[in-house]
């Protein structure tokens, strides 16, 4: 081979692994299955494929997770 068919060969390279860094770097998209303003955010597979993730609410637009509320007592219970 020659000198210019190695540079070339060595710039693509170079190229390619500052693809792969910046490709690398990219947030990955959320993926919320919803209906309205109720929704849930997958994210990730259990072993046998179920989805797993989190209840979101949307709020101003952006999707914020869910908080419950535990221990609260009944109404008219002491």
């Amino acid at each position: 081979m020659s000198v210019r068919a190695w540079a070339v060969l060595v710039v693509m390279w170079l190229a390619s692994l500052a693809g792969i860094g910046v490709w690398a770097q990219t947030p990955p998209q959320q993926r919320v299955i919803s209906g309205g303003d109720l929704g849930f955010r997958v994210e990730g597979q259990a072993r046998d494929g179920t989805p797993t993730g989190k209840l979101v609410v949307r709020i101003n637009g952006q999707w914020v997770e869910a908080g419950f509320a535990v221990g609260i007592a009944k109404a008219g219970t002491k």
